[in-house]
């Protein structure tokens, strides 16, 4: 795994792997971090009192760490000073950030970039700004804005074909009701066309009674179902509105 940083702030939480137990220490390797260590005083190990380090952890083992203030530049590390939600949160950005990388690696193929390129100007600013890269996948759909303020355009539609092939997410609904009213003689065929172009990438319109249509978004979050409802709603409004007619929108 390849990260922004070449090492972890004073107090973030890091997934560590444990390489080494002495008498009165461990050390561990940190998962995010190519080639850095850090140390876990026997002090550090558990909030009750320890004896042996070995008896409280395991070579090998897999845990969550915090990092600790060093003046000489040393990582030191603590297991005692990190609670449950902190350790449950701590792994699952560590395993999301993981899976992420074939994604980077799918991004790479459709961009026909080298893959340190993809890391340097893809996965590394969503790093940064999203506290992941997978995130950046996430909501590459239904916050496309957030991405193209630091990706190109054609970097973001990689990003979230990519996301649409490898991410499955519960399918979210979201419904309303359109009323649109012409008093023209020709207001069947303007409903029509201000209806034009918008039944399309999971949204659909259906009659039910003069003058009302009910409209339904699909979306693999809430907030991209709601994207879509409100970019379909807008659009049908603003084209009522230029051909002269009254439109209103109720959510169902």
């Amino acid at each position: 795994m390849k990260w922004y940083k070449d090492r972890p702030d004073e107090g973030d939480f890091v997934v560590v792997k444990i390489t080494d137990i002495q008498d009165n220490s461990a050390y561990a390797e940190l998962e995010k971090y190519e080639d850095l260590e850090g140390l876990i005083h026997i002090s550090e190990v558990s909030r009750s009192w320890v004896q042996d380090v070995g008896s409280e952890i395991d070579e090998g083992e897999k845990t969550v760490a915090q990092v600790l203030e060093s003046d000489d530049g040393s990582l030191n590390l603590s297991l005692k000073r990190v609670n449950d939600k902190n350790k449950r949160d701590a792994m699952e950005k560590w395993k999301k950030e993981r899976k992420a990388e074939s994604f980077l690696e799918g991004v790479s193929e459709r961009l026909e970039m080298d893959l340190d390129e993809v890391y340097e100007e893809i996965g590394f600013p969503m790093q940064r700004k999203f506290g992941t890269s997978f995130r950046g996948f996430e909501i590459s759909e239904a916050e496309e804005e957030e991405l193209l303020e630091i990706l190109s355009g054609d970097q973001v539609e990689a990003v979230k074909e990519v996301a649409r092939e490898k991410i499955t997410m519960r399918q979210e609904k979201l419904e309303g009701t359109m009323e649109m009213s012409f008093p023209q003689e020709d207001g069947v065929e303007r409903i029509k066309s201000s209806l034009s172009g918008v039944q399309e990438d999971g949204v659909e319109v259906s009659y039910l009674s003069a003058p009302e249509y009910s409209i339904t978004a699909w979306g693999r979050t809430q907030d991209l179902a709601k994207k879509r409802i409100d970019e379909a709603v807008r659009s049908v409004r603003s084209a009522v509105e230029d051909r002269d007619g009254s439109f209103n929108f109720s959510r169902g």
